[in-house]
């Protein structure tokens, strides 16, 4: 898991050399300022570290990470130039992808495509989301694919949360989202 999460990252800061010089980041002495979303967690020192260490191989200069707490936050910063990239989510970046450049997309089996958990409590019979009624969900941000759009989707597509069966929550991390049903 390691190694494909670095493989990840330098994939990432390879990609992303080329935006940088074209932008003419890469010059003086000022750090790369790349922001990141609660995704990653303050406590994950090491994962932290890592993406820091790639991203400064990878672009050949000193990187600054920024965290932010959502991605309202994260989006807000890029459009004001306060940083210079970031980790973020689709749905943000189709909001603003006038302004914005892409220049990566997470692969899963090797697509471009997406996948993400609905969790629950381990004593939780829950195996539908049709049984989630009468239950509480926690969301985690409601720009986040995974943290909120396409479980809401899926809710309100079976009727669920219109029934007002589901009461919802947004913390605003997704391992806060996950204590919350745990």
């Amino acid at each position: 898991m390691k190694s494909r999460r670095r493989a990840l990252l330098m994939g990432l800061a390879a990609a992303a050399a080329p935006f940088v010089v074209t932008r003419g980041w890469a010059q003086g002495p000022a750090p790369f300022r790349f922001a990141l979303t609660p995704v990653f967690l303050d406590n994950d020192a090491a994962v932290i570290s890592a993406l820091r260490a790639a991203l400064a191989e990878g672009m050949g200069q000193d990187i600054e990470l920024v965290q932010r707490r959502t991605y309202q936050e994260i989006s807000g910063a890029l459009l004001d130039g306060s940083v210079d990239a970031a980790w973020t989510c689709g749905y943000p970046y189709l909001q603003h992808k006038t302004e914005l450049s892409l220049l990566g997309v997470p692969v899963w089996r090797g697509q471009p495509l997406y996948q993400s958990y609905l969790i629950v409590a381990q004593d939780d019979p829950a195996t539908a989301l049709s049984d989630l009624r009468g239950g509480a969900h926690a969301f985690s941000d409601p720009d986040s694919n995974s943290g909120f759009l396409v479980t809401a989707s899926d809710l309100a597509r079976d009727r669920v949360r219109q029934r007002g069966v589901i009461s919802v929550v947004v913390p605003g991390r997704h391992d806060q989202a996950a204590f919350g049903v745990i």
